[in-house]
């Protein structure tokens, strides 16, 4: 049995207005591909599969037409389930006409845990694994808001959720166990240990239901995560695993490995677990030093490129440069580069902001998260992390204010 697990597409982004539609196509593309030439059976998809819950028609029309493709290969069956990013209606919109292609594709958790429970079956009608799909499990769907809890309260209780369900979960595999064949069970979710911005055990912000990997069942024979954006193994004695982000979001991802993971089994033992390393079409850049340093570096620019290379440049200067903007354009004028992010760096760690985004002016121009992000740069100096971090509890609180308007 052959797998293929992936997560967090996030179809959709906009990265400083600028759409990631053909850098997504082309992954998507290649994803197809792969699956064909290494002869995938299974494909789990662990959340976040847009980057919003109302995503632009473009991102819905390379969902739909990445599951076309699909549908007459090898692969027989497609595990989706709905991450934090994701409207879960949205998804479940059309679970009833997937599931006629063997697509299998979870928003919201069922009352009925079994429902949650997916039989993959060969084309005679065999058991070949089953997976305890479990999606993004948000506050409201697994306990009781409690008047005047505190913080840690509301996290304990979260957890606790968090933990009972996959209990749940585990309690209605039990029935396959003597099946032999390959038990998996997905999640969206923060498990402790995980990494992020070559932070070890960082907390993830906005998500307090952190779970370690004794929460995962020793029967469970893998877990496929999503959430975390960087390949790792949560337990090195399990496989408990985030398969990463499929492309680079921002520039704080410039050093995580954008990898798909193909696991295949022997009956329930994992013969091989390889991480897949995913082409990429456009390159993004940091550049850190002095002007001149900079400047060639810019000359020097790879212009062997299939999408224009995206730019992030501090340069380090005791004097504020008017014309820094200017210069450094005419350099790259004639090359395939644009710079998103440019600032000065002063000896006493102060930053001045030359963004070439900072001329638009009108709200209806901008999308939530940059309205966000400027608010915060006006408050003062924030740390990329730190900024990475407060990103993500915006967006989570935006995601649960749109869901109880559509409530």
């Amino acid at each position: 049995m052959k797998i293929l697990h992936t997560a967090d597409w996030h179809l959709g982004q906009k990265f400083f207005h600028r759409n990631r539609e053909q850098e997504h196509k082309a992954a998507l593309d290649w994803l197809v591909q792969y699956i064909q030439e290494e002869q995938i059976e299974l494909l789990v998809v662990a959340g976040d599969i847009f980057d919003a819950d109302n995503p632009p028609n473009y991102a819905r029309k390379l969902y739909f037409n990445f599951l076309k493709k699909l549908v007459p290969t090898c692969c027989e069956d497609i595990v989706i389930v709905a991450g934090n990013h994701d409207s879960a209606n949205m998804l479940d919109a059309s679970k009833e006409l997937f599931k006629l292609l063997n697509v299998h594709v979870i928003g919201h958790i069922a009352e009925d845990r079994n429902r949650q429970i997916i039989e993959i079956k060969g084309n005679d009608d065999h058991l070949k694994a089953v997976v305890g799909a479990v999606p993004y499990l948000r506050d409201k769907d697994i306990r009781k808001s409690i008047a005047g809890e505190s913080s840690e309260q509301r996290e304990e209780s979260l957890r606790i959720g968090i933990q009972q369900h996959y209990k749940e979960i585990e309690t209605e595999l039990k029935a396959y166990q003597t099946a032999n064949v390959p038990i998996i069970v997905t999640g969206h979710l923060y498990a402790a240990g995980g990494e992020r911005q070559d932070r070890p055990n960082s907390i993830h912000i906005g998500s307090l239901g952190i779970i370690g990997a004794e929460s995962f069942s020793e029967d469970f024979d893998y877990v496929a995560l999503g959430h975390l954006h960087r390949v790792q193994q949560i337990d090195k004695e399990r496989p408990i695993w985030y398969s990463g982000a499929l492309i680079p979001l921002d520039f704080s991802e410039l050093n995580y490995a954008q990898v798909v993971c193909l696991i295949e089994f022997e009956e329930r033992k994992i013969v091989r677990r390889k991480s897949i390393k995913v082409p990429l079409k456009r390159k993004l850049r940091t550049y850190k030093g002095t002007l001149e340093e900079i400047k060639e570096k810019l000359e020097n620019l790879d212009t062997n490129v299939i999408l224009d290379t995206w730019l992030r440049i501090i340069v380090e200067t005791d004097h504020h440069s008017p014309n820094l903007s200017s210069d450094l354009e005419e350099i790259i004028s004639d090359k395939p580069a644009e710079i998103m992010i440019l600032k000065e760096s002063n000896s006493n760690n102060g930053l001045w902001n030359n963004e070439p985004n900072e001329g638009l002016q009108s709200l209806q121009d901008l999308e939530e998260i940059e309205v966000f992000r400027r608010c915060a740069q006006q408050k003062g100096n924030i740390l990329d992390e730190q900024m990475e971090d407060l990103e993500s509890s915006f967006k989570e609180l935006l995601g649960w204010m749109q869901e109880r308007d559509l409530e």
